[in-house]
């Protein structure tokens, strides 16, 4: 039901521990090399950028009221990538793969996500003739 000052008594410790947990929050990045021997790397990183919404909205009439839990991620998408690279003489052998994932839950469809491959691509380099790249690489900043 309807309670202004038990509301404003409830949400405003949650209001500042919300306030204070995304001002010291950070999004999580990764480099982890797997291998890197003999002229040759491989190595994964990504973007990590979910968090948790729990809603309980108690109206006037029973039928209105509402919990809700979802599961949110921030403007940009969450992604996992792989590189390799290859040192043969000269030249540079080098190439990436990484997959943006949503991860956005709706009301009526549940949790809906989506993969866009939005790096794929080879490279060859060396320093008489710089660097070729092969594929498609569509990344934010890079």
């Amino acid at each position: 039901m309807h309670n202004n000052k038990k509301a404003v008594s409830t949400l405003l410790p949650l209001v500042l521990a919300s306030a204070v947990a995304m001002t010291v929050s950070q999004s999580a990045v990764a480099e982890i090399v797997l291998y890197d021997q003999d002229d040759t790397t491989f190595s994964t990183d990504g973007y990590f950028n979910t968090f948790y919404v729990h809603s309980d909205v108690e109206r006037a009439g029973e039928q209105f009221d509402r919990k809700q839990s979802r599961v949110k991620m921030g403007f940009l998408p969450n992604w996992i990538g792989f590189n390799f690279g290859k040192q043969v003489g000269d030249l540079k052998l080098g190439g990436r793969s990484s997959f943006w994932v949503t991860i956005n839950d709706s009301e009526s469809n549940g949790t809906e996500t989506g993969i866009d491959v939005r790096q794929f691509y080879a490279t060859a380099a060396n320093e008489q003739w710089g660097e070729v790249l092969f594929g498609k690489d569509f990344g934010l900043f890079g």
